[in-house]
């Protein structure tokens, strides 16, 4: 009784050890009783009639510790195995993850189906046996086996590392274009029917904090991103940004999309960034398609050594949004319930229906290229600020240390911007890059303060701003007080008739604060006297103004 005992135990053993060494199965023809034949011979075929009549095709993954026993070795998920054909393969009743012959005929070839596990599985060693007959058969070897891995490069559209740890002081202006690159002469198989019919959304995004999620892989779609790319409408996602802005958002980004005939038009827009809202996100949607759009998501523009990103050109690929479940561009829409979660568009496609049918990503042509240049930076002092300031299409100018007395007031700046300095001192300036060529302008000045009564705790008025028309470099109409003569240079008319160089808009500002702390409102506060147009400011007349109020109430 102790000798069986022993003997079971052995056996026990051996099959913990075989387990131990991944799973193998006995693959060897029906009915055969022979070994199989050297793998290092060369299969082919000479006389252009030698048949085979049985297979098998096999997936066997790599083995790893098992996290709940470190000791022993179990086998990762290899993929899914599935015939092609149900008339010459099934799947086999003897070996887990394999396809075999379903009848022993005579055949020349086989195919059979199999997609790769999802990343992290290591690598998947396929095997086949092919018999000649019951007697003549080989396995594994050379011209038999091929052992695959995860090709762990990543596309371009993939951001690269987040930095949670941005500390740059300086402000940073980006230009970002879309050039589309879809056509029928890029992506053939099963292009859109009719030319005219093909188009990109217009391009929506944002630059944002770590908070904020525009979209990103392994999440589900918001009703904003769902509509812009099954239908290639941006209204919904241009909502959903705006109503963060100040909360996460820093700038929406928006460039036109194009259609037929002007697909490979680039589309620009800009953006502003700084150490908190650093990173962008935009999306692109492709119509006609179930649900795929291009685009990058959380993207870091602030490097590892605290500089600002340069320059970047990033190729891009589809996204699948994860709401609709259709294979081709005119597909009938299906919805996909429950949702799914935003993934890569399944390539390597079995379905012949599908753009991507059997089509590698390593293969796949781009289907558009997102640009990012920096334009300019903003120099900014390193403080600690209790809230960031939000702007989306103006820029903030730092108040320079004046040589005032303590006590003076601050001077307006509408016609003394440091930022525009003067041809004397500081020779031509360079244009705004938003303007054009023929007509150069300076970057538009910071909005004037929102000035007012206070009525129920808010002040409700028109801020301003203004710009300059460019001739060799000289602002055309800015007042300097140190500049000795007047430059005899005139803008053309058609920059004066096409680019404005003025603008208004209405403004709210809370004044309750300033109530409730009981602080008396001064007369200068109350009404600032205007500054005239090529006049400086002036503290005495502004003094007197206020000494005139004073002495009327």
């Amino acid at each position: 009784m102790a000798a069986f005992l022993r003997s079971a135990w052995v056996v026990l053993l051996l099959f913990e050890v075989k387990l131990a060494m991944g799973f193998r199965c006995d693959r060897r023809p029906y009915g055969s009783t022979t070994t199989s034949s050297p793998p290092d011979v060369q299969i082919t075929e000479t006389d252009g009639q030698s048949r085979f009549i049985g297979f098998m095709i096999s997936a066997e993954g790599d083995t790893k510790q098992d996290p709940k026993n470190p000791r022993r070795m179990i086998s990762q998920y290899p993929g899914e195995i599935r015939p092609q054909s149900q008339s010459t393969a099934k799947f086999s009743d003897r070996c887990l993850y394999s396809v075999e012959q379903s009848v022993n005929s005579y055949k020349s070839s086989v195919e059979v189906y199999w997609q790769a596990p999802s990343s992290g599985n290591g690598c998947v060693t396929l095997r086949a046996m092919v018999a000649e007959n019951e007697n003549v058969w080989f396995e594994d070897g050379g011209p038999l086996t091929l052992k695959v891995c995860e090709d762990m490069r990543q596309p371009d559209d993939v951001s690269p590392q987040f930095n949670d740890e941005c500390t740059i002081c300086d402000e940073a202006k980006y230009e970002i274009s879309f050039t589309g690159i879809w056509s029928r002469n890029t992506h053939p198989n099963n292009f859109p029917e009719n030319d005219w019919i093909p188009r990109y959304s217009d391009m929506v995004g944002a630059s944002h904090t770590g908070d904020f999620i525009l979209w990103t892989p392994g999440t589900e779609a918001t009703e904003g991103l769902k509509q812009l790319a099954e239908h290639a409408n941006s209204s919904k996602l241009e909502e959903e940004i705006l109503e963060k802005v100040g909360d996460g958002v820093r700038t929406l980004i928006k460039g036109k999309g194009h259609s037929y005939l002007k697909m490979n038009t680039p589309t620009y827009s800009f953006f502003r960034t700084n150490k908190d809202y650093h990173l962008v996100s935009v999306a692109i949607g492709i119509y006609p398609s179930p649900d795929w759009f291009l685009g990058v998501a959380r993207f870091e523009l602030c490097q590892q050594d605290n500089t600002w990103l340069r320059e970047r050109e990033l190729n891009l690929f589809p996204w699948d949004a994860g709401t609709d479940s259709g294979v081709s561009y005119e597909s009938p829409k299906i919805q996909t319930f429950p949702q799914d979660t935003v993934s890569r568009v399944q390539t390597s496609s079995y379905d012949k229906n599908s753009p991507f049918f059997e089509t590698d990503m390593k293969d796949l042509h781009p289907f558009g290229r997102l640009s990012l240049k920096l334009i300019r930076t903003y120099q900014r002092e390193c403080e600690e600020t209790t809230e960031s300031e939000v702007e989306e299409t103006t820029e903030n100018t730092n108040k320079e240390e004046g040589s005032e007395e303590a006590g003076e007031p601050i001077e307006p700046s509408r016609y003394q911007n440091p930022e525009l300095g003067s041809s004397d001192n500081g020779g031509s300036l360079e244009p705004d890059p938003e303007s054009t060529e023929d007509c150069p302008m300076t970057p538009w000045q910071e909005w004037s303060s929102c000035e007012g009564n206070c009525v129920d705790g808010k002040i409700t008025s028109m801020k301003w701003r203004e710009r300059y028309h460019l001739v060799d470099g000289i602002p055309i109409g800015k007042y300097d007080p140190n500049m000795k003569h007047l430059p005899n240079k005139e803008v053309s008319k058609y920059c004066e008739d096409t680019y404005e160089h003025f603008e208004d808009a209405p403004c709210e500002e809370d004044c309750s604060e300033i109530k409730e702390e009981g602080e008396e409102l001064t007369a200068e506060q109350r009404i600032m006297a205007p500054v005239i147009p090529g006049h400086t400011w002036s503290k005495k007349r502004a003094l007197a103004k206020s000494d005139k109020i004073r002495s009327n109430v």
